[in-house]
């Protein structure tokens, strides 16, 4: 069993905050720690189209600047992460070791979610971009590989996470949002994490069966990231012998991200401890649920919002130590 975590951190985007985050967690002990994320996770990934003008910003929202009908013609961003470049940097020179350096990347259908049709239209998931399918798997997909590569190729970050929170909420238990199939989501997931050393997926919320199953029959995902500790119902979604029979692992989410109190390490370990026995083997990693950006909404400033983000990961890292599995 590893630990890992989903990446944002309630502090300003500085080089100095994101090598403070980032030895945090290496101090800490977590196997799997990711570029820290102190920005948006949709401007990140959002703003480079801006600048090739395939989208507009309007009053901080994110519009469609070209026909949709022209896909083929759509030029593709320069791509760069200033903190993941910061965290390689780093590992080069200190000669850091660690399982590997988890990069973090917005999914297709994510930020076509955050995506406008029209400037006139009320802000919303129904007049956004994701109602349109040849432009989330055509094109943003493409954008999103991009990203894929640059991490993985270009900066050697071995495990990549697609984090994708609007597929909980446009695939149902029987029917899936704008047409779309399980086979197109679960192909437009591989075409993205094709050849990627270690893969994953990341979805908060409630897990559905429609969504299992998209995310069962891909072919490269090999990591599961799912909330469990706010939603412990996540825990009946997959059984062991479903993980073993599609070779899937799962992340548990065994600490809020939403809520500002420190567990207790017995309050995790209990999670964990479920986790095990739904799992088995199949469990590989624990994690918070999400990530911490939104608790610094709960405190004065956002140091004393980081300091219970590190103090939840270094408990997280207790459990599995005492549990040596």
């Amino acid at each position: 069993m590893y630990t890992t975590h989903v990446g944002s951190f309630p502090l300003d985007f500085t080089k100095s905050n994101v090598s403070r985050a980032f030895h945090d967690m290496v101090n800490i002990g977590i196997d799997y720690p990711p570029y820290p994320q102190l920005r948006n996770f949709i401007k990140i990934f959002l703003d480079p189209l801006v600048d090739i003008h395939v989208l507009k910003l309007i009053n901080s929202k994110y519009v469609i600047n070209v026909p949709l009908s022209e896909l083929k013609n759509l030029p593709l961003p320069a791509v760069r992460l200033e903190e993941a470049e910061i965290v390689a940097n780093i590992v080069k020179e200190e000669g850091i070791h660690v399982e590997a350096i988890r990069g973090c990347v917005t999914g297709p259908f994510t930020l076509a979610s955050e995506i406008q049709v029209s400037e006139k239209e009320a802000r919303g998931l129904f007049t956004s971009t994701l109602s349109s399918k040849d432009f989330v798997l055509k094109y943003m997909a493409r954008v999103v590989r991009k990203f894929v590569t640059y991490l993985h190729d270009v900066l050697g970050f071995k495990f990549i996470v697609i984090d994708e929170p609007v597929l909980s909420v446009m695939v149902g238990s029987e029917r899936i949002l704008f047409g779309y199939t399980i086979e197109e989501i679960s192909k437009c997931l591989d075409e993205i994490l094709k050849g990627v050393e270690l893969a994953g997926v990341h979805v908060c919320g409630r897990i559905p069966p429609l969504l299992k199953d998209i995310l069962l029959n891909t072919q490269y995902v090999r990591v599961l990231d799912h909330e469990f500790k706010d939603n412990p119902k996540n825990l009946t979604v997959y059984t062991k012998d479903e993980l073993e029979r599609y070779d899937k692992f799962v992340s548990l989410g065994c600490v809020s991200s939403r809520k500002p109190v420190i567990e207790s390490v017995e309050e995790i370990m209990d999670v964990v401890k479920r986790g095990i026995d739904m799992f088995g083997s199949r469990l590989l990693m624990i994690k918070p649920d999400c990530g911490f950006r939104g608790l610094a909404g709960f405190f004065e400033n956002k140091e004393k919002a980081y300091e219970v983000a590190i103090e939840k990961l270094r408990r997280i890292v207790e459990v599995k130590r005492r549990l040596r599995v």
